[in-house]
């Protein structure tokens, strides 16, 4: 683009953007996404491996214990709700850096750790910024993605979460199993080495066009949109620009306060999708953590030793990649709505099997199974979420959603603290299969088909696309 020449169109930018096939600079967003993923399940999952060692080594009772697994996830709720305001105020790119930073510093705080409370404190500080990274990665992304293969992208970028339990089992086996006093603050050193890395990687990161053209800034995106075309040009035939046609020009908007950004999830045509994922997310990462986090727990408790119940966590952990690869493949064909409740379903079956198992063959069975499905279908469910609300309130809708999960994250840990001595082993699994089947019927009934639809179209006409297909 020369200085002379006249900008183009909003609408023509998306167009390009659009029509783009993934190379590169798409692959190089997605690691970096996806690298952002790793860390943040390496950092929820760490505590729940060496809960036990902890809880042992202080003396903490079950209830504090629910409380000590549950604090990053108080972080997570504030720090997922601050993200999706500020992101669709200053922007998607200083979100993803400045809440790695925040992550960095109270963590290595948190190693020096001498008590629960002191713990709790650092672990929430450390989880905001863990929270608000996790909640800006897919709605970037998913900016930049074209929307005949946008679900399984999305989901082959999930599929770093699969790695991160993957490495939190590794270390929990490997550095806290054999030495577990100083064993769990040598895993939060270790882990906050690789942010760093990542961080000075992200310098180069460029903010999503999808804002820019939001807040009238044409230039910055046309500057973006022409890099990425120079860049896969470079390397493969670029398809032909479709024809668009242009709206009446529009001002830019203007900035709403924080209350009238959560108002417009709840105003006409977007009501509904906030309700439909808000019960979702909820229902779904409650199950996730509750399990996730006591697992290693409830198996030393139903008699298992501390080796061998992490041993166990660990092939669940390795069996959530494939999980995250077969959701991504089928979730163009069967959609993203009909996959997340397929996956719902089969979960609800094995957690059903895990929870009245008896013998260690069977247990280990379903505990690689319910892995495969309950993490195969994080995937398609952020997709499905930053898909549903257009750009202006993408990240603000993104936020509320995860915050509503982090409400369940925190709720579950504590409960199933509370509850384990009266329900047992087989009553938290029967909780946990009721919050699913309620949130696998409620996307059933009022969710919305997504997949191969441009972010624009979807929201074209709120009230048609309002109506379950």
């Amino acid at each position: 683009m020369t200085a002379s020449a006249p900008l183009p169109t909003g609408t023509e930018l998306l167009a390009r953007l659009d029509r783009l096939p993934v190379g590169k600079p798409h692959c190089r967003l997605m690691l970096q996404g996806g690298l952002g993923y790793l860390f943040e399940s390496y950092d929820a999952v760490l505590l729940g491996y060496g809960a036990s060692a902890v809880v042992a080594l202080w003396k903490v009772e079950s209830g504090l214990a629910g409380w000590l697994l549950a604090s990053v996830f108080i972080g997570y709720l504030i720090g997922a709700l601050a993200a999706g305001l500020l992101a669709d105020r200053i922007g998607r790119r200083r979100v993803l850096m400045y809440a790695l930073l925040v992550y960095v510093a109270f963590t290595l705080v948190a190693a020096t750790a001498t008590s629960p409370g002191e713990l709790i404190l650092w672990r929430i500080l450390s989880g905001i910024g863990v929270g608000a990274e996790a909640t800006m990665i897919v709605p970037y992304i998913s900016e930049f993605l074209p929307a005949r293969n946008r679900g399984r992208n999305i989901g082959n970028t999930m599929v770093f979460l699969g790695f991160g339990y993957i490495l939190a089992g590794l270390t929990a086996v490997t550095v806290i199993s054999p030495s577990p006093e100083p064993g769990w603050r040598i895993a939060c050193v270790i882990c906050v080495a690789p942010v760093l890395l990542l961080l000075w990687w992200r310098r180069t990161l460029v903010e999503s066009p999808r804002f820019l053209i939001s807040q009238g800034r044409i230039a910055e995106a046309t500057e973006i949109v022409e890099r990425f075309e120079r860049e896969i040009a470079a390397r493969q035939e670029l398809p032909p620009v479709p024809v668009v046609v242009e709206p009446a020009a529009k001002p830019a908007p203007p900035r709403r306060s924080a209350i009238r950004q959560f108002a417009a999830l709840w105003g006409p045509g977007l009501a509904g999708r906030t309700a439909v994922v808000c019960v979702l997310w909820f229902a779904i990462q409650a199950t996730h953590y509750g399990y996730g986090t006591w697992l290693p727990t409830l198996l030393v408790l139903k008699g298992f030793t501390i080796s061998k119940s992490f041993s166990f966590a660990l092939a669940s952990a390795v069996a959530q990649v494939p999980g995250y690869y077969v959701a991504a493949a089928i979730s163009e064909r069967l959609d993203r709505k009909w996959t997340i409740v397929l996956f719902l379903c089969c979960s609800i079956g094995c957690a059903a099997g895990l929870g009245t198992a008896t013998d260690d063959v069977a247990i280990f069975c379903f505990t690689v199974a319910l892995s495969f499905f309950m993490n195969g279908v994080a995937g398609p469910l952020y997709a499905y979420t930053s898909e549903i609300y257009p750009t202006a309130t993408r990240a603000t809708g993104m936020g509320l959603a995860s915050a509503t999960a982090r409400v369940g994250a925190i709720m579950a840990p504590v409960a199933i603290g509370y509850l384990y001595a009266d329900i047992g082993f087989g009553g938290v699994f029967a909780v946990l299969c009721g919050l699913l089947l309620i949130g696998a019927l409620v996307l059933a009934a009022a969710g919305l088909r997504t997949a191969g639809r441009s972010l624009e179209s979807l929201h074209a006409s709120r009230a048609r696309d309002d109506q379950p297909v």
